[in-house]
């Protein structure tokens, strides 16, 4: 699979905001990592130790298990997530929410954007 720019997946979550072009899309590669590419749109799916590509807008995605990886562009989304190792989120108003990292270790968090938010579990 060809590794694309964090501003290309940021264009194409833009573009992929017109449901009628695009609808939901989900595709797994051999290395573990799937992409989803949907707006306007509420999904689930099983983690299975996977990489998640998430690109949209105004979604709310629910990954349940554990993700090694899970990458958010676009805006106004809402992750929720059981485990996680990485948490990268580009775009704004986007809301992740994790009930635990992977390994008893909290997850790796990088954010690009305003108003971003990783809640944590509570203590």
């Amino acid at each position: 699979m060809k590794k694309r720019s964090a501003w290309f997946r940021l264009m194409l979550a833009t573009v992929a905001s017109t449901p009628l072009l695009f609808g939901q899309n989900a595709g797994a590669d051999p290395s573990g990592t799937v992409e989803v590419i949907t707006s306007d749109q509420k999904v689930n799916y099983q983690g299975e130790g996977r990489h998640f590509e998430i690109t949209g807008n105004n979604d709310e995605v629910t990954i349940a298990g554990n993700c090694s990886k899970v990458e958010v562009l676009g805006h106004n989304n809402k992750i929720t997530l059981d485990a996680v190792g990485i948490i990268q989120l580009v775009g704004d108003n986007n809301l992740v929410t994790y009930r635990q990292g992977l390994n008893g270790a909290h997850p790796k968090i990088e954010t690009a954007g305003e108003n971003n938010q990783v809640v944590p579990p509570k203590e």
